[in-house]
């Protein structure tokens, strides 16, 4: 006998599909049980025959296989597309509670049957009843999320502009201070200018050298 009964919703005349997925579960649940060429035949009722190859039968009757459905059969409950930001996802507040109650019904508003109560528990888990007493859970973790984190945005934590316009102005105060230098008359004190500087110097140095020895040179020649 499958695990799991099909919910129908008249026991004493099933529909074809309904029929069918009786079928189906039995023939699931024995696929490793009964001999090559059986046969299984579900009644109005849900009774189930099946027929071995010798003509040979069992039985299993309707009441195992299907059950009266439900308004949980029948609903799926839609969940909202923002959980609402809370202190603590394992223990809201009274508050907090009351807006996803509100989050539900409105995703539900008109999908749930009429008398459904919606009841939200400590962690966010919210459970709906329906008019016959069956029932539908959503989880908190689908619901609710931590401050900070999750759907919620919090502006305060975007920092990378800030970080961005300090190193712009770090450096805009370095070339005002060199600029300044600039307009006083000073060099900037920097490894480049001190080897030019000093290149320049040898330079001087070798010229004057070589206007020597060439002068020396014109009068031995004189």
């Amino acid at each position: 006998v499958p695990d799991t009964k099909v919910p129908v919703a008249d026991p004493s005349h099933l529909t074809d599909s309904e029929k069918d997925q009786v079928k189906t579960n039995v023939t699931d649940a024995n696929k490793d049980n009964l001999p090559s060429g059986s046969q299984i035949t579900v009644g109005n009722g849900g009774t189930t025959t099946v027929t071995y190859p010798d003509g040979s039968k069992d039985t299993i009757p309707g009441s195992d296989l299907v059950r009266q459905s439900t308004d949980a059969d029948k609903t799926t409950p839609s969940v909202p597309e923002t959980k609402v930001p809370v202190a603590d996802p394992s223990h809201l507040t009274d508050s907090e509670k009351d807006q996803v109650k509100t989050n539900v019904t409105d995703a539900n508003k008109d999908n749930l049957p009429s008398g459904s109560q919606i009841t939200v528990g400590n962690d966010g888990t919210t459970t709906v009843t329906y008019p016959d007493g069956s029932k539908d859970t959503i989880p908190g973790s689908q619901l609710v999320t931590a401050k900070g984190n999750g759907n919620t945005t919090n502006s305060n934590v975007k920092v990378t502009p800030t970080n961005t316009n300090n190193k712009i102005n770090k450096d805009n105060n370095s070339l005002g201070k060199n600029t300044a230098n600039a307009k006083a008359g000073e060099l900037p004190q920097t490894g480049e200018t001190n080897d030019s500087q000093k290149l320049s110097v040898i330079g001087m140095a070798l010229m004057g050298i070589l206007g020597l020895f060439g002068l020396g040179k014109k009068r031995k020649k004189d």
